[in-house]
């Protein structure tokens, strides 16, 4: 693990201790957050970072049954670090973890701070974790907290840079960038077509700046319309359900129930799949276990004070299969949403064309389209329709 920086006389040892992964929690977060903190020292000015160990390996050697200042301060002078970081992660429900982090100063033999924060599972990738990784490392270490900048305005997709590195796209509502280092830096919005935009920004500790935007549109550069669609054509498509004769109509109307049949029997198995999400969640609270308040033991109830015995092998495999059964069920209920959603949306237009009467649509003078399209998403499913005129 090392940094391009060179590291000063005046520079402070740091250790992170790989963290530890409670029951439930995968060793894989737990191993993102090490290399995302280990990584913030590298680039840190005033630290240096040293090897550490995992810390169950540290509470083996030295016999620890926690993670009491003593047997902490010990493994920091074993390793020759003069600070050391260490904490563990816990799982929070199906998708979301318990990250507890503590600095220890191994000269005093100390806890210095500590801090504990809940993220999304979402969150645990590397690049998710940069900006929760810095604003932690401030907070322990008593360094400035990071901020955000908004960027508002412009025209919406145009690229946003700060400092030279593209931060992201501009929406209808504009850009939050978090995790921003306290000072100045260049905030920068281009498009194609377009004259560059830059500002300077100058951001306090924790502060959060909102910078508008406006982009002038560069002379001759305007997008070429679309081209025009002849109506005239489409009117004498044979293929409009309108145009179809009494046979094609029977058809979608048997068409029509089938499909707003099976939306509804898919929408049920959803609601079925999500009342055992839920009932799965009740079974596991008497299983949830919480870091302490005082900092010793990690086994404690979400109030953070009443101790609770740990789980034995026999509830930790309990825990296991029924976490591996709610992920099932997570699964099953958004796909019984998005194909109910789906089949009832198209068996209300297949019902729509087979009972409209030819006669109907013909004396319009403007013919109507609508278009209809399946929508999936980690968190939810369903369907998205819009009318052309």
């Amino acid at each position: 693990m090392g940094g391009s920086r060179v590291a000063m006389a005046g520079d402070h040892t740091l250790s992170v201790l790989g963290l530890e992964p409670a029951a439930g929690a995968p060793e894989s977060v737990a191993s993102a957050v090490t290399e995302a903190l280990r990584q913030r020292v590298t680039s840190t000015t005033g630290y240096r970072l040293i090897q550490g160990r995992d810390l169950v390996e540290v509470k083996l050697v030295f016999s620890c049954p926690d993670e009491a200042p003593p047997c902490m301060t010990q493994a920091a002078q074993s390793i020759g670090a003069s600070k050391v970081i260490f904490g563990n992660v816990q799982p929070v429900g199906m998708d979301a973890f318990l990250i507890t982090l503590k600095l220890l100063d191994g000269d005093r033999g100390v806890v210095e701070s500590w801090i504990s924060e809940q993220i999304a599972k979402a969150q645990t990738t590397p690049i998710a974790l940069r900006g929760p990784v810095q604003k932690w490392f401030a907070t322990l270490t008593g360094q400035a907290v990071p901020g955000s900048i908004k960027v508002t305005g412009g025209v919406v997709g145009a690229a946003v840079y700060i400092d030279g590195a593209q931060a992201g796209l501009l929406g209808a509502e504009g850009l939050t960038i978090t995790g921003v280092a306290t000072g100045q830096h260049q905030v920068s919005v281009s498009k194609s077509g377009y004259e560059k935009f830059e500002r300077n920004v100058t951001l306090a500790s924790g502060a959060a700046e909102k910078l508008a935007v406006q982009l002038k549109a560069i002379q001759g550069a305007e997008e070429a319309a679309p081209t025009a669609v002849d109506r005239s054509a489409l009117t004498t498509s044979p293929t409009e359900p309108e145009a179809a004769g009494p046979s094609v109509r029977t058809g979608l109307v048997v068409g029509g129930f089938l499909a707003l049949g099976l939306g509804i029997a898919a929408g049920g198995f959803g609601a079925y799949s999500s009342y055992k999400v839920g009932d799965v969640n009740s079974k596991l609270d008497a299983y949830r276990r919480y870091p302490c308040a005082s900092g010793g033991a990690v086994a404690c109830s979400a109030d953070g004070f009443t101790r609770l015995p740990d789980l034995d092998a026999t509830a930790k495999q309990y825990v296991k299969d029924q976490q591996n059964s709610g992920d099932t069920y997570t699964t099953l209920q958004w796909v019984g949403y998005g194909v109910g959603a789906v089949g009832i949306v198209t068996g209300a237009i297949l019902l729509y064309y087979g009972f409209s009467k030819p006669s109907d649509t013909a004396a319009n003078e403007h013919r109507s389209t609508l278009f209809v399209m399946p929508t999936f998403a980690p968190g939810s499913a369903g369907a998205t329709a819009y009318l052309t005129f």
